[in-house]
């Protein structure tokens, strides 16, 4: 009988060698596809939380607010909206501020005669508050100009309907026939004629 040869392996030995490296590069393969099968998914589920994320700051930023004014109105000057609104919109419709100077609003707040009728005009600080808001969508007369105290003769207000033809005189309550959602100080929503003019 011939003698092994300690450095020489056996038929037996190279079999059972090439079981185990195979065992360990399969492990070791096998490992590797598990991994490459955890990747998509997790790029899918990042994906996924990525568009989620997205969509939401997309529906939170085009969600218009519960006021639909022109101008889009800061935080810090919501509260000078709504106190506007509290004292100005609940006897007439609000305007938005833009429509008339600077110059006209700072006039009307302080008056206490308020186009012939007797008011508590806004105490400070409210009357502050309001102001600043008032000032700020709202655009100073020019020097040599008369300030104005009718929408009727605010180059403003003209300037903001340049296509316009009014067939009748301009006040408070004609605002509502091509702005329906005026009483709710909605300026952007246009009755249906108006909805698809240049």
């Amino acid at each position: 009988m011939a003698q092994r040869s300690p450095h020489f392996p056996t038929e037996a030995s190279s079999l059972s060698a090439a079981q185990t490296a195979g065992t360990n590069s399969g492990s070791s393969l096998w490992g590797r596809r598990r991994s490459r099968r955890r990747s998509p998914l997790i790029l899918i589920l990042l994906l996924l939380f990525w568009s989620v994320i997205l969509g939401l700051g997309l529906a939170q930023a085009s969600t218009p607010g519960a006021i639909g004014t022109v101008d889009v109105v800061p935080q810090n000057q919501q509260l000078g909206q709504q106190i506007y609104l509290e004292n100005c919109a609940t006897c007439h419709i609000g305007l938005p501020p833009a429509i008339m100077p600077s110059q006209t609003w700072q006039a009307l707040i302080q008056d206490s005669q308020h186009y012939g009728t007797a008011i508590t005009p806004i105490q400070d600080p409210y009357r502050l508050v309001t102001w600043n808001y008032l000032r700020t969508f709202s655009r100073p007369a020019q020097e040599n100009e008369s300030i104005p105290f009718r929408i009727s003769q605010s180059r403003y207000f003209k300037a903001l309907h340049p296509k316009v033809e009014f067939s009748t005189p301009i006040n408070l309550n004609s605002c509502v026939a091509c702005h329906p959602g005026a009483p709710r100080f909605d300026y952007r929503s246009l009755s249906a004629e108006w909805e698809d003019a240049p």
